[in-house]
């Protein structure tokens, strides 16, 4: 076994490809800040291949080329990821984290009531955001407007 290659359970190699893409200037600077400041508060030095790797998204897939070019990949890799932060966002909003029920059908309904409720707050929130009964938004306030 080669080190580096991705492996299976058994240990066993699996067949897939690399697809990667550069990070803009600012989120390359941002990842690399970040490894720094983990680093520097856990003692610990970082290897330049580690700074070389997080200017970019590096994905492993074992989708074949033909029907996903690494455009492709890389396009359902930011929809997961997405999908992922909502799902963080519900976990902390619903406290879906930890989920008390032991009977498949009760913990199925707690499920369906936080999630609808996580739902209806994120709708909430959206339109409360775009509401304003003065007819603007105060985030946008001109120079020459003040608020008291």
């Amino acid at each position: 076994m080669a080190d580096g290659e991705p492996f299976d359970l058994r240990g066993e190699a699996v067949a897939g490809r690399v697809c990667a893409v550069r990070k803009t200037r600012e989120a390359a600077r941002l990842a690399v800040a970040k490894l720094r400041r983990r680093a520097s508060s856990n003692g610990q030095r970082l290897r330049p291949e580690t700074l070389q790797y997080a200017r970019y998204v590096i994905v492993f897939t074992t989708f074949p080329e033909s029907e996903f070019d690494a455009a492709a990949v890389l396009r359902w890799y930011r929809l997961r990821w997405q999908a992922e932060l909502v799902f963080k966002r519900f976990k902390s909003l619903a406290g879906l984290g930890h989920l008390p029920k032991r009977d498949s059908d009760s913990a199925r309904a707690w499920l369906y009531g936080k999630l609808l409720t996580a739902l209806l707050v994120e709708k909430t929130l959206r339109h409360a955001a775009a509401l304003s009964p003065w007819g603007f938004d105060f985030r946008r306030v001109l120079p020459e407007q003040s608020l008291a």
